[in-house]
């Protein structure tokens, strides 16, 4: 397994774990997560790059909605997209940083 398997399920996991289990840490960890994914694993392509500052944006909004859309097991969701949301701001802010990275060393 690489990196590209490990960090999502990783992610995942953390995510369900978080719904139940207090930590103040859990975001940390998950951005931590995302981080590490992106520095180890650059991407190159400007449509994925675009795609992963738009999902940056578009799961918490989407968490939001299904948290108000079903009555009692949407707040569920909404946690667990809402956390999961963490490690895609790590993967998309190392995205960035690897990104411009190429672009100042050539």
């Amino acid at each position: 397994m690489n990196i590209d398997k490990i960090a999502p399920i990783a992610a995942i996991a953390i995510s369900l774990i978080a719904l139940f289990v207090p930590f103040e840490y859990w975001g940390l960890l998950l951005v931590a997560i995302g981080l590490v994914h992106g520095v180890m694993s650059p991407v190159d392509d400007r449509a994925a790059q675009a795609m992963i500052y738009g999902a940056a944006i578009a799961v918490p909004l989407m968490g939001a909605t299904l948290g108000n859309a079903i009555p009692v097991v949407g707040g569920y969701g909404e946690d667990f997209l809402v956390a999961f949301t963490s490690a895609i701001h790590g993967y998309a802010v190392a995205t960035l940083i690897m990104d411009l990275r190429s672009r100042i060393m050539g």
